[in-house]
């Protein structure tokens, strides 16, 4: 944390600071009493013990010096534990965001290869129902992938020749990014207004040019259109929850909000402070300070996308009045065990010292009192018994100045504490979020991609010809390129036997027979909205060499073009659950001023028998079963806890979630599975 910066801003933070700036009240008021003792002393005893008096004022300079650095700690530490939350949350807006927007770049990369798109496109307007079909098609896509407000298909001249939205006037586009997508290798992606939406601001579209497979001649260009201020909403009602004075935007490369969650007092257009080198700025929202934070995305599987920027504001008059939150702090072992506390102890210990040295000037004092007051001279009689009054007031301001020390350090070591039960209850809320954002794409993309028509049209042949093979494997490894989440994606009969594998390396796995109950679920499944999930166990459809690790597959039936209601098969696609889950809970875990992981921080996705689905620990693998606390065991849908646990010499604030869904996503009855996550960080 940078001390210049705190030092330009000490005044604004300490007037909010009420329990710091009582104690810097109290001190100075003790100061001047320590003052004018030694005044007294300086008067009435110079004669017997002016060595004495003079180390007195020694002493309360040290301590004058040790006030100024305990002021100092607690102005710090306070500071520290509000920008390392806002932090947090900063950091989380954008990579929330940027994790579902690259999911968009592989959706508008698959769905601009769509056969019927293409055909549509390429065969002319000779079938009246064309478009029609063409609607309804895209309609189901956006009922699996419900983060599109509109999606539209424009012929190579600009005009419309289908879309979702009935509301947008839309017939022809001259936007240059419909020549930009043309000319580009892949997709392209467009924050502004665009004439493809008329009149509804700003919009997000993702566009891939569509092509003619056997040539590569342009054939027109597919635009999603994304539902940016809904998902923008559901972030900051997530991220609320942290605290209920911040404001949360997202900036752009000027610094411009095209996000806000409190369009009142930060409205978007508003240029924002972005001060991306310093460890916090103040910016003033309504005539009242704030301490902000701006961070760049760390970006998803290589993706940054647009440069855009997370920006938390917390209000700068109710940051520091944070209390124990419900919890029942113990201090004792809180000075004890936690890391945290060592550079508060040392201003203490300090003080300790010091008071230590003054009690035995006292002592000496008046033993040279006593000495003094049988002596002959009138006057050093005198001296020596006005010397303990002397002494004993001084005894008084250094025990009533020690108190203050250990007063403000412990509290401040409860208030540190607090904020860390705080966090890790939030973290762990993040990281389950994070999971179920993630797989809620994964129930879309098996869903839409068993309504591949060319799978379909092969299906209905009794036998797979070699050619469909390796047409079917051509397409499902394109699909994998652009969704990397998957190990392998395949194609299996009405027997579950599997056909064709998007992994080369599992080409292997082609005419086996799969006997997995989801499987046989699946085949069973007619509507196109449904699909099923393995139960997350070790299987060689997820080895690594030769070592079968546990994962989820999720499935969905592909039924007959002809015959509506006819299964004649299904889709199977291997999430690669072991990074992407460590991913997951790397992003959720606590990091430093510098963005490095705080040592001694872990965390685990777990389900609620205990059995671990994924570990940052690699002492604890997938499959092993976690000693969970009652108390996160009986954690209902949505909700979070945290305590302290004690391990050892080692004191660790330990959160968990229990998952809530995303969308609806394990909301709508159709999928079960109770997952939590645990964020454990050593204090």
């Amino acid at each position: 944390m940078n001390k210049e910066l705190i030092k330009k801003h000490e005044q604004s933070l300490l007037r909010a600071m009420t329990g710091v700036e009582n104690c810097q009240g109290v001190l100075s008021r003790l100061d001047r009493q320590w003052t004018r003792a030694t005044l007294t002393g300086k008067i009435n005893c110079s004669r017997i013990a002016q060595t004495l008096i003079d180390f007195i004022i020694s002493t309360q300079d040290n301590f004058t010096s040790l006030q100024k650095n305990l002021v100092d700690t607690l102005v710090l530490e306070n500071t520290q534990k509000v920008v390392l939350e806002i932090t947090a949350v900063a950091q989380v807006a954008i990579d929330i965001l940027k994790r579902n927007l690259f999911e968009r770049t592989a959706d508008v990369g698959f769905l601009a290869t769509d056969d019927d798109l293409v055909r549509f496109l390429s065969g002319g307007e000779d079938d009246p129902d064309a478009e029609a079909r063409i609607v309804s098609r895209l309609r189901e896509y956006r009922e699996k992938y419900t983060v599109y407000n509109e999606i539209i298909v424009c012929d190579t001249a600009g005009i419309v020749r289908a879309h979702l939205d009935q509301d947008n006037p839309v017939a022809r586009s001259a936007d240059p990014l419909l020549a930009e997508t043309l000319a580009a290798p892949s997709y392209v992606e467009t924050y502004r207004e665009t004439d493809l939406f008329p009149g509804r601001g700003d919009a997000l579209v993702y566009s891939q040019a569509i092509k003619h497979p056997a040539t590569g001649a342009a054939l027109g260009v597919l635009c999603l259109v994304f539902d940016f201020d809904g998902e923008m909403a559901g972030i900051f009602e997530n991220l609320k929850r942290s605290s209920e004075d911040i404001v949360i935007l997202i900036l752009d490369e000027a610094g411009r909000a095209i996000a806000t969650s409190d369009p009142a007092r930060a409205p978007r257009g508003r240029v924002y402070n972005l001060a991306l080198r310093d460890d916090f700025a103040m910016t003033q929202l309504g005539g009242e300070a704030y301490l902000s934070k701006t961070l760049p995305t760390k970006g998803y599987q290589g993706f940054i996308g647009l440069p855009w920027y997370g920006q938390v504001l917390k209000r700068v008059a109710t940051a520091f009045q944070n209390g124990a939150n419900g919890h029942g702090l113990d201090e004792a072992a809180i000075r004890r065990n936690a890391i945290f506390s060592a550079r508060l102890i040392q201003v203490e210990e300090a003080s300790e010292n010091v008071l230590s040295d003054l009690q035995l000037v006292v002592q000496n004092g008046e033993i040279m009192a006593a000495k003094k007051s049988v002596q002959a001279d009138a006057s050093e009689r005198v001296e020596a018994q006005a010397l303990p009054h002397v002494l004993n007031e001084v005894k008084k301001i250094g025990d009533q100045v020690q108190q203050v020390f250990q007063t403000s350090t412990g509290g401040l070591l409860k208030l540190v504490t607090s904020s860390r039960l705080h966090d890790v209850r939030f973290l762990a809320a993040l990281a389950i979020d994070i999971m179920d954002r993630n797989l809620y794409e994964r129930a879309n993309d098996c869903r839409w991609w068993a309504l591949t028509s060319d799978f379909r049209r092969m299906l209905e042949a009794p036998r797979l010809a070699d050619s469909d093979r390796a047409r079917m494997r051509e397409i499902l490894a394109y699909v994998n390129s652009l969704y990397t989440v998957y190990t392998n994606l395949f194609v299996y009969d009405r027997e579950g036997r599997i056909l064709a594998c998007s992994n080369p390396d599992e080409h292997r796995q082609e005419g086996r027979v799969l006997h997995m109950r989801c499987v046989a679920e699946t085949l069973s499944l007619t509507d196109s909205q449904l699909y099923r999930v393995s139960d997350f166990e070790a299987t060689d459809l997820y080895a690594d060499k030769e070592r079968e690790r546990p994962t989820y597959i999720y499935n969905a039936a592909i039924t007959s073009l002809t015959r509506p209601g006819t299964v004649l098969g299904g889709i199977g696609i291997v999430f690669d659950s072991e990074p992407q889950f460590l991913s997951m809970l790397h992003d959720a875990l606590p990091r430093d001023g510098a963005g490095r992981i705080l040592d001694g921080s872990e965390g685990m996705f777990v389900e609620a028998g205990g059995r671990i689905v994924a570990s940052t620990n690699p002492e604890h693998a997938p499959g092993d079963v976690a000693n969970l606390a009652g108390v996160f065991c009986q954690l209902s849908c949505g909700q979070s806890t945290s305590h302290l646990v004690a391990d050892g010499d080692k004191l660790y604030a330990v959160g968990c979630s229990h998952s809530a869904g995303y969308r609806e996503y394990k909301r709508d009855g159709g999928y079960v599975n109770d997952l939590l996550s645990v964020i454990k960080v050593r204090i």
